[in-house]
């Protein structure tokens, strides 16, 4: 297989990854029968299920709607320029139960982390399957049991190459622009994302994103009053968007591992009494321990943390 301008900037992902995604990014645009395993045995897709997680990755590897699929996916939205965007609905029709399947925890892996995945969707049934092959795809958010997907074409713009190498090489999630904006508005980012992915980037906190959170919450964790300035983390309420997300307003101080489990969705806020609530998949462990801890306030009581943003974190996080 020729090289591939996106997944030449995954060198963490094993070949057998990349060369699975490379069949899927060269094959974009076309109609094919059920894909062979690749030479070396991968398999590109499984029939037991829409989502393939390979049992050697954390990662999902590929997802594909079938014509008999008993849930909601949405019509792939086509651009002009070639990008496509996407609404695939999770396993389990229960929004409570998205966590419960591993299938949906792969898919969140691959969000968190920036990796791909092949898409397909099915043309034809037996005896002459077809599927159509969108291409690969970035996970950029989840909204009410759908994976929101963003389409990639296969000449990837270098400057988004050259971050996309920076995130996928592993830079310090710190490392990001040093700006601030002046306004935030959560809805209106969000329909930037939807709009494009001209900037990917880290989801974590910036250097003077940080300083400031540090300032208004005192160099202390909002939840555990950790003062140990080195495992302090700035969290984005809503996920980096471009600049109008570095606001205080969309900030939390979070503990490190608290900040991570921000992140995946384990932990959100409960926005009527500013306390943590905890997923279910937490409440086996010491994290139960956080379930109601209140929220720790900032000096300026002008910079509260944005209510209808945390609202919006765990309306995605379903908890």
């Amino acid at each position: 297989m020729t090289p591939h301008p996106i997944l030449d900037l995954l060198p963490s992902l094993p070949e057998r990854h990349q060369a699975a995604l490379r069949w899927f990014a060269e094959s974009a645009g076309t109609e094919q029968p059920w894909p062979r395993p690749l030479p070396d045995g991968t398999l590109l897709a499984t029939r037991a299920k829409g989502i393939y997680k390979p049992a050697w990755s954390k990662f999902a590897l590929s997802i594909r709607e079938t014509l008999s699929s008993p849930y909601p996916d949405q019509a792939p939205e086509q651009r002009p320029d070639g990008t496509w965007s996407y609404r695939y609905y999770q396993e389990n029709l229960s929004l409570d139960e998205r966590d419960s399947m591993y299938t949906n925890v792969s898919l969140i892996a691959c969000h968190r982390a920036i990796v791909p995945m092949g898409v397909m969707i099915q043309t034809q049934g037996k005896p002459n399957v077809r599927y159509r092959v969108l291409g690969l795809a970035l996970i950029t958010g989840w909204d009410a049991g759908h994976f929101v997907l963003e389409g990639l074409r296969g000449e990837f713009a270098s400057d988004r190459g050259r971050q996309f190498q920076r995130i996928a090489g592993g830079d310090s999630p710190t490392r990001r622009a040093d700006i601030l904006a002046t306004t935030f508005d959560p809805r209106t980012v969000v329909d930037e994302r939807k709009r494009t992915l001209s900037l990917i980037t880290q989801r974590r906190g910036q250097p003077s994103f940080r300083r400031e959170l540090l300032r208004i919450y005192s160099n202390r964790c909002v939840v555990t009053d950790c003062e140990a300035i080195e495992v302090l983390e700035a969290a984005h309420i809503v996920p980096y968007r471009g600049l109008a997300t570095n606001h205080e307003s969309n900030g939390l101080l979070f503990r490190s591992d608290l900040h991570t489990l921000f992140d995946l969705g384990l932990i959100a806020v409960d926005t009527d009494h500013s306390r943590i609530v905890v997923s279910q998949v937490l409440r086996k462990t010491s994290y139960k321990s956080f379930e109601h801890a209140p929220l720790r306030p900032p000096s300026d009581a002008e910079l509260q943390p944005s209510r209808e943003a945390l609202r919006m974190h765990r309306e995605w996080a379903g908890i």
